[in-house]
């Protein structure tokens, strides 16, 4: 055992300390479709995206690498909320969240969790989906109600097809909500997620502290509950950790930008590990 002077927290060795961890995966959710979709989008029309729904569409077209975020996910301490290293933490903050996802609080209003859900009538208008059409296709997973990603993907299709780019981009990012944001399944677009999106799309209330929220929940259920899956934004949390441990520290106007940049070394995942245990070389609190 080794006791931290500046945490005084008895800590195992390192080696040994990674062995004991929880694997804990992130889900691996297919977006090839979603963004050959997006990418029907003009210049003006993504622009429009991104004033409506912040920095989606980058995060979008970033290929992470899953096996990194399983690294980091084995340094979380559960009772601490951190990622706890040998010589300091890594917390990620409502600040930097705001930055990657390009949503800032500023004066609005955080998304408020409503009992009821969205009506089939809400969702209807918004897609422009019939409602008969809705309710047939709901389908339930582990015990929640929702879509399958492919139907929503399909609308999508038909809409670019009619050139209905104001729905189209609404439709896109209520499934972006379900499959990036708020990832509950594979091919699967959860009714939870699809609320959130009703809330942002309708009340203009702000999604960061939800997200954030979100990731420690998935964190916590995996070391507290051993649930073997990361059910949250595997991709900000990514872009959180890429853009921390280069050397501008969140400091560049858009880190996905920095993050697509930055060419990283395919070393094994064991190697990557004991690289994120040396960042304290970086003194990067």
């Amino acid at each position: 055992m080794e006791v931290h002077p500046g945490l005084g927290v008895e800590r195992v060795s390192e080696a040994a300390d990674l062995k004991k961890k929880l694997k804990c995966e992130p889900i691996r959710n297919n977006f090839s479709n979603l963004r050959e979709l997006s990418r029907k989008l003009k210049s003006i029309q993504r622009a429009a995206f991104r004033r409506k729904y912040g920095n989606l569409l980058g995060l979008l077209e970033l290929d992470i690498e899953i096996d990194i975020v399983t690294a980091l996910a084995q340094y979380y301490d559960s009772s601490m909320r951190c990622f706890l290293f040998q010589d300091f933490q890594l917390v990620p903050t409502i600040e930097e969240y705001e930055q990657i996802l390009d949503l800032p609080l500023g004066g609005g209003i955080p998304y408020r969790h409503c009992e009821q859900h969205s009506s089939i009538l809400t969702i209807s208008s918004i897609t422009k989906i019939p409602q008969n059409m809705l309710k047939s296709r709901l389908i339930s997973v582990r015990n929640t109600r929702g879509f399958s990603q492919r139907f929503l993907e399909a609308h999508l299709l038909q809409l670019s097809i009619k050139e209905d780019w104001e729905t189209f981009i609404d439709v896109l990012a209520l499934i972006l909500y379900g499959a990036l944001l708020f990832p509950y399944s594979n091919d699967y677009v959860e009714y939870a997620a699809i609320d959130i999106f009703v809330a942002v799309r309708t009340r203009f209330e702000n999604p960061v502290t939800t997200v954030l929220a979100d990731t420690y929940l998935a964190l916590d259920l995996c070391y507290e509950r051993k649930v073997r899956k990361m059910f949250c934004s595997v991709h900000v949390l990514y872009v959180w950790l890429m853009a921390r441990i280069s050397d501008n520290i969140l400091g560049v106007k858009c880190p996905i930008e920095l993050v697509t940049r930055k060419k990283l070394d395919k070393r094994s995942i064991k190697d990557w590990a004991l690289f994120v245990a040396g960042l304290n070389q970086k003194k990067i609190i």
